[in-house]
């Protein structure tokens, strides 16, 4: 564990080394900031991912971000669906044949790599795609592009209970919000995460992402802290209850990512995913 010379504690596992059982608990308890796992996937796979991604070779389904952030997904953001979600549960099914199909093509089970990581930081703790009706099933990642430019601006991801979408996660998990962010390729500069040294003070009633709220963070007041994740490496970060933001890609080079939510199963002892 370092302890950074700004103010987030950051958990911190290099390639060959174990991986700490109970590392998710120390975000969940909030005694680490954030975890970086180095070396989840090798350079060599993430640029073929990329090359790939550019042309969109695997066909995936593709869904912008709002204008502004010059930003797309490649699947479909439970934020930013429509309430009725037979669509979003269709394209899940979809997506998650294509991400199978694509992973086989460069030889590894990308998911499976994914939930693996996790659960092997979280004690063996299964990890599995949000359940929805009957045998459907949320989107377990999404990839993400970052246009130069783009950007996502500070926010919280304690979004159940607020938002219609999330009507299912909120059924089925139960505490805050982690996140995880894996780059596969960085941006010439910026597009890096960005930290605040904000918490919600409560999960179900503290500030959370709404565009309906007239009081704003002032950001100029806050420290802030941007974490450098390498191509191949992940970061999972309290995103529910931590103010943070992507900040602006600069450059001619595209930032490309997989990211997830997650949270804490009511019954059965998992943790569910879902983009």
């Amino acid at each position: 564990m370092d302890e950074t010379e700004d103010f987030l504690t950051i958990l911190r596992h290099d390639p060959g080394l174990a991986l700490t059982e109970g590392g998710l608990d120390g975000l969940r308890d909030g005694s680490v900031d954030a975890i970086l796992v180095n070396g989840v996937f090798a350079p060599e796979l993430c640029a073929a991912m990329v090359a790939a991604l550019e042309k969109n070779a695997p066909g995936f389904e593709m869904t912008e971000f709002p204008g502004p952030f010059r930003s797309f997904f490649y699947g479909r953001n439970l934020n930013l669906n429509e309430p009725d979600l037979d669509g979003y549960f269709a394209a899940a099914a979809q997506f998650e044949t294509d991400l199978l199909r694509f992973g086989d093509s460069l030889g590894i089970d990308i998911a499976g790599r994914l939930m693996a990581v996790l659960s092997a930081l979280d004690g063996g703790r299964p990890f599995a795609p949000a359940p929805g009706p009957g045998i459907s099933r949320h989107f377990v990642t999404t990839f993400r592009g970052h246009r130069p430019g783009g950007y996502i601006p500070a926010h919280f991801d304690n979004e159940q209970g607020f938002r219609p979408s999330y009507r299912y996660i909120g059924q089925a998990t139960d505490g805050d919000i982690l996140s995880f962010v894996v780059t596969l390729a960085e941006a010439e500069a910026g597009g890096m995460l960005e930290l605040y040294d904000l918490l919600s003070e409560d999960s179900e009633t503290g500030q959370r992402n709404d565009d309906h709220l007239a009081r704003k963070p002032d950001l100029a007041t806050l420290r802030s802290q941007q974490l450098h994740v390498p191509a191949g490496s992940m970061v999972i970060v309290r995103s529910g209850r931590r103010l943070h933001r992507v900040a602006p890609v600069e450059g001619k080079l595209m930032r490309w990512t997989l990211c997830s939510f997650m949270a804490s199963a009511r019954a059965g002892g998992e943790t569910y995913c879902w983009g």
